[in-house]
């Protein structure tokens, strides 16, 4: 869960050095494998899962100032849509899918030779049917970057949300680094976090060793009472993207989705403290993982 809340705060960033609208498109299935529950135990189920994301990132406005720094207003919007095919799982698992939308803007600004300022404010749906009410949450931070060299940045603040019925403050944590030329390294912590480290074959086609932590969540009523249906899994594969224009991607990636946690918990502020103190929460073991997605950029 702790991923799931800092990760609706980190969809809608934006670092300045995008300067071009961009849209992205992913599709991908996790095999079926068992479901264990809280205490490790083998529960006698199984399950799988298909996804299909998408995001557009629009910069609406965009200024240089003496030093060249820009501050940009940027629009963001995204979704995904997540159905899962579960079997003998009925008494630990009663949704079958989960849809997410979400809607922000994101202002950037220099306040000094090294400092930016990133604001954000935005609106989530998460559901697993009907939209209500109980399903929107609101979202917003504050986060203060450091940039160390052009490649290199890290920042910190706090974030907002009213996951649990009322606002409540969460660190952010900012970073991003990447290297360029044949042979490339990325680690980011803007949406989530990703790795990567690749190579050039040549100037359309590019392989790389990918890792990232994705996830979907669902404000349901179970139990007659509010709850949060969270779903979270970290991917390590092999990833090749072609490269058609310089506007235009497309990736493939194969491998294995290492740690899929899936769970529910109620929405109130005690049981928010206990999950955060558990050791273990349920899970699936380990699957095949592949996707395939496109980046566009204007």
């Amino acid at each position: 869960m702790k991923y799931v809340i800092v990760s609706m705060f980190a969809l809608l960033v934006w670092m300045p050095k995008v300067m071009r609208a961009q849209v992205i498109v992913k599709t991908g299935y996790i095999s079926s494998s068992s479901y264990k529950d809280e205490n490790g135990q083998q529960t006698g189920g199984k399950g799988d899962l298909k996804f299909v994301e998408g995001s557009v990132n629009i910069p609406v406005s965009q200024k240089l100032n003496e030093r060249k720094q820009p501050t940009i207003w940027v629009v963001s919007a995204g979704g995904g849509y997540t159905s899962m095919n579960n079997q003998n799982l009925q008494s630990y698992i009663d949704t079958d899918q989960t849809i997410n939308l979400q809607l922000g803007v994101t202002n950037i600004r220099p306040i000094s030779k090294k400092w930016m300022l990133l604001t954000t404010v935005g609106v989530g749906v998460y559901t697993a049917s009907d939209i209500r009410m109980k399903n929107v949450l609101g979202q917003g931070g504050v986060v203060f970057i450091r940039q160390f060299k052009p490649n290199l940045s890290l920042g910190a603040g706090l974030a907002i949300n009213n996951t649990f019925g009322y606002p409540m403050i969460f660190p952010a944590i900012y970073f991003d680094w990447s290297t360029e030329g044949r042979y490339q390294i990325k680690v980011s912590m803007m949406n989530a976090m990703e790795l990567s480290a690749g190579m050039n074959l040549n100037k359309y086609l590019k392989i790389s060793l990918v890792a990232e932590m994705n996830g979907a969540l669902a404000l349901v009523e179970r139990e007659g009472r509010d709850a949060m249906f969270s779903q979270q899994y970290i991917i390590v594969g092999l990833q090749l993207e072609l490269n058609l224009s310089s506007s235009f991607a497309i990736t493939a990636t194969g491998g294995l989705s290492c740690n899929q946690i899936v769970y529910y918990t109620t929405r109130t502020l005690k049981t928010f403290f206990e999950d955060m103190s558990r050791d273990t929460d349920p899970y699936f073991k380990p699957a095949v993982y592949v996707s395939m997605g496109m980046k566009y950029k204007f």
